[in-house]
């Protein structure tokens, strides 16, 4: 079935400011060394700084997703544009630690809105709910995988405030962009497009299910906040080029890049699955695969460390169209907006902590350790996903039986 034009252009946009919201998620990342010689903060700091940021965006997502249910969409969706572009303008002119954490707190805040709008948004306008979702966290990644680079040739070449600035510019657009565009997020409907779903306006028959994702999510969003922050100085320093000049923002920049392309592929996998295979088993499949991906990220260098990084995100990546597809299936559409922001809130909040707990493990025993940690995360989320799995198989076998009887 080809995507209606309003449901295009609605994917295309949401797509665009997923991108847009990765981009500036990583550009801390990127510039962390640049910021630590200007402002001159510790790494511990700069995780604490990373932690203001996650925390707000994380809160965030809570209030935000009763709204979603309630108001525009898309006008949502063009004041976190709109907001993202403010905080990146303070970013870039903040003299000290202070200013520093009350851009990044702003701009926490103003990308709390996107996750739990765009997912309601998105399950409720897309034919084909997990390619839906596909391409919106396709867009994601792509901010991923291309920020990094963006930021690290902007922030080499001239600075890392004008990184931030110029990261301004096309959330303003987007922002009146959406402004502009007529909503239809609104009109709802209970289709699962084939998934065996929340058919009724209680969350009650599906709370198990609903816990063991919103927990996962939690344990991904340790993994993830870890990751996005300490990454790219970590390949930075450990990808050797064999002695050539290129600044150490740059190879930071250029090494995520290449690592979070894998992650566009995943991501795109996994949407495109999730409409075909059991969306459980995908769960518990990807998240095992990062134990091992983790494990490599912390124990090999060089090249192969380059190799272990793009492999993690590869699986990391691919189950958050999983995720959003399952809430969509476990919830009734009336819900959707709150239970996406219950999701966020839970992942990006908590998650953002790891922040600071894995900045003093890289203070106190080296950056590589921080992804030690990061394995044991994920080894925690396989176990937690055996019982969704479990959970799937029991229903399947109760649909069996009622269609014998």
């Amino acid at each position: 079935m080809a995507m209606r034009p309003d449901e295009r252009k609605g994917i295309l946009y949401a797509s665009t400011c997923h991108a847009l919201v990765h981009s500036l998620e990583l550009a801390y990342g990127v510039v962390l060394v640049a910021i630590a010689q200007d402002v001159g903060v510790t790494l511990l700091a700069l995780g604490v700084l990373a932690n203001v940021f996650g925390l707000a965006y994380g809160l965030t997502a809570l209030p935000v997703g009763i709204l979603a249910d309630r108001s525009s969409a898309t006008r949502l969706l063009g004041l976190c544009s709109l907001g993202m572009g403010a905080a990146a303008v303070v970013i870039s002119l903040a003299q000290g630690a202070i200013a520093l954490g009350g851009g990044f707190c702003l701009l926490g805040v103003a990308m709390g809105v996107f996750h739990p709008v765009a997912n309601a948004f998105v399950s409720r306008i897309a034919s084909k709910v997990g390619l839906g979702f596909a391409y919106v966290g396709t867009g994601g990644n792509l901010g991923l995988a291309l920020g990094p680079i963006v930021v690290g040739i902007i922030a080499s070449g001239l600075s890392w405030r004008i990184a931030y600035a110029a990261l301004a510019v096309p959330c303003v657009v987007l922002g009146l962009l959406f402004l502009r565009f007529p909503d239809s997020s609104r009109v709802l409907s209970d289709e699962t497009h084939g998934q065996p779903a929340a058919t009724s306006s209680s969350l009650r028959p599906f709370l198990g299910p609903l816990v063991v994702v919103v927990l996962l999510g939690v344990l991904n969003g340790l993994i993830f906040r870890g990751v996005v922050t300490f990454l790219p100085t970590y390949l930075g320093k450990n990808v050797n080029l064999g002695g050539v000049g290129i600044d150490s923002v740059m190879l930071a920049g250029s090494f995520t890049t290449i690592a979070f392309l894998f992650g566009v592929a995943g991501q795109f996998l996994g949407g495109y699955l999730c409409d075909r295979r059991s969306r459980e088993w995908l769960v518990l499949l990807s998240t095992a695969v990062t134990v091992p991906a983790l494990g490599a990220v912390w124990g090999v260098g060089g090249g192969l460390l380059l190799g272990a990084a793009a492999f993690f995100a590869f699986f990391h990546f691919m189950t958050q169209p999983v995720f959003n597809a399952l809430i969509t299936d476990y919830t009734p559409a009336v819900w959707r907006g709150r239970m996406f922001g219950v999701y966020f809130f839970c992942a990006l909040a908590v998650g953002s902590f790891s922040a600071t707990g894995l900045g003093y493990v890289a203070e106190t025993r080296g950056l590589d350790a921080v992804f030690f940690v990061c394995g044991v995360f994920a080894l925690v989320a396989t176990l937690c996903s055996i019982p969704l799995v479990v959970w799937a198989r029991r229903r399947a076998a109760r649909a069996l039986a009622s269609e014998a009887v």
